[in-house]
């Protein structure tokens, strides 16, 4: 940790004498929380009630009119600090138009954008599509792993908390429409925790989103790269380990008009799984809603709607589900003491699909903090 803490002072000291233009802003958030006594893999602290805490630092410095330098760091209860953007931006590059960005940042993929952040965010925590850990993992699996690890949160995610890798972007706006053409290491699934690429392949990522109106916006994107680390395992047949490919598409929208502000997601991901015997594609469908009404200026009620539904995975004589279909509600209100000062009072439920069991859910009363 006071390795990390010496890399965020040294890249805000070397950053700040490139120009005065240098703005730190800030979110910081506070929680009670109290979950269901369950074995599901979205219960927090096993039950028991407890409290928890984030800080998220945010660095920007404009070097000159055209290079900026941007820093994003995270820590909470855990206490690790995390740099989930340190990136080199260049606007309008060589006159052409478009824009390019190099180092670590936020994938284009989906609409998430600010709303990851607890002062933006309606709710608590992330949809489900970016929190969920599926039984699949990004290692050479066997059915009968992949089975076994239903609902237990050990592998990949859909969508991994908002997908921050390192990797290269073009981006930029003709017009009403805006794109993004990003290269990265990892997958949208499973980024990096070394920062090194595992395979000798990129993730290939396309955005494309069009604002037809004001308040309008619709989307698409769209990934595709292999997806196995290097855990030692063998393949069990010739192909290397970029044969095997995730390919991902995604559809979301977002609308917002005066008091009421709406966004929704759909994500579908396919994996080409080595299994002992053969090859098999799984795949796996995500959604996403979420709706926030604003009754008076300081004011708003909110609902969340979630889920995952899994493809059929032979074994023997059955073909149960590779994972269990879930489904997630979350409604809450949300006062602003003032401006930047926002305090939640949130409500989850977690349904299990297939299976019976105790119902799981989530309570918590969160501070939320800008600066």
């Amino acid at each position: 940790m006071i390795r990390r803490l010496n890399l965020l002072f040294l890249v805000a000291t070397f950053v700040v004498p490139l120009s005065a233009q240098v703005q730190f802003t800030g979110d910081a958030s506070a929680s009670a929380l109290k979950s269901a006594r369950t074995t599901s893999a979205r219960v927090v602290d096993v039950g028991n009630p407890t409290f928890g805490w984030r800080f998220d630092l945010f660095l920007d410095g404009k070097v000159t009119d055209n290079v900026s330098v941007i820093v994003r760091t995270r820590t909470s209860d855990d206490e690790l600090i995390n740099f989930d953007c340190v990136a080199l931006r260049i606007t309008n590059l060589a006159n052409l138009g478009f824009n390019f960005q190099m180092g670590k940042f936020d994938i284009p993929f989906g609409n998430l954008a600010e709303r990851r952040y607890p002062s933006k965010n309606f709710l608590y925590g992330l949809p489900l599509i970016h929190e969920y850990r599926m039984s699949l993992p990004n290692q050479v699996p066997t059915r009968v792993e992949v089975l076994n690890n239903r609902g237990k949160g050990t592998g990949m995610r859909l969508l991994d908390l908002g997908i921050n890798d390192l990797g290269a972007m073009v981006f930029g706006d003709a017009g009403k429409l805006h794109y993004a053409v990003a290269v990265a290491n990892g997958t949208v699934s499973s980024t990096t925790t070394n920062h090194q690429n595992e395979d000798s392949d990129f993730n290939k990522i396309l955005r494309l989103a069009y604002t037809p109106m004001t308040g309008l916006t619709v989307g698409a994107s769209a990934a595709m790269s292999a997806y196995l680390g290097g855990d030692g395992r063998s393949l069990p047949r010739s192909q290397g380990r970029s044969h095997y490919q995730q390919m991902t598409g995604e559809l979301d929208v977002e609308f917002n008009r005066e008091k009421f502000m709406m966004n929704g997601e759909a994500v579908y991901s396919r994996w080409t799984v080595p299994f002992e015997n053969q090859d098999t594609d799984l795949w796996a469908l995500g959604y996403n809603a979420e709706a926030k009404y604003t009754w008076i200026p300081r004011f708003y009620t909110a609902v969340r709607v979630g889920g995952l539904v899994f493809s059929r995975l032979s074994l023997e004589s059955a073909s149960p589900r590779w994972d269990n279909n879930i489904l997630e509600v979350e409604a809450g209100v949300g006062y602003y003491i003032d401006r930047n000062t926002l305090a939640k009072l949130v409500r989850r439920e977690t349904r299990t699909l297939e299976v019976t069991g105790p119902r799981d859910n989530l309570t918590v009363l969160q501070l939320a903090v800008s600066f």
